[in-house]
């Protein structure tokens, strides 16, 4: 859906700046925007990798066991069918310790780690 709202928004936008003489403030704005769309994805990469680096290796170290025994009743009651030494219960439970410790940022790639692990178990 937003696949078709997007660009309609933009050439209405471009229609109007045709029809009001401002077609140089709009492409300024569409420069100006895409350097800051850069920077601040570089931003988030960095932000990204450290967290992802800081959390493999808490995965490597009994700190992540004792906090998924800790969630270990949030677990059953949210995945009754993922049985405790699935790789997919450490996965997930690293991704809802990342929410905890508000790494967003780190959740996201344990996230996609999770759903891999998971539709590799299904099939």
């Amino acid at each position: 859906m937003l696949n078709i709202i997007w660009p309609i928004f933009i050439i209405i936008s471009y229609i109007y700046a045709i029809f009001t003489g401002k077609v140089s403030q709009i492409n300024d704005s569409v420069f100006t925007s895409c350097e800051s769309a850069v920077q601040l994805s570089i931003t988030f990469l960095g932000t990204m990798c450290l967290w992802s680096g800081i959390m493999q290796i808490a995965k490597k170290t009994t700190l992540i066991d004792k906090l998924t025994n800790f969630l270990n009743p949030i677990m059953r009651i949210l995945f009754p069918e993922i049985k405790k030494d699935d790789p997919v219960h450490k996965e997930i439970s690293m991704n809802m310790i990342a929410n905890i410790l508000g790494l967003g940022n780190a959740a996201t790639p344990l996230r996609a780690k999770s759903n891999e692990d998971n539709a590799k178990r299904k099939s």
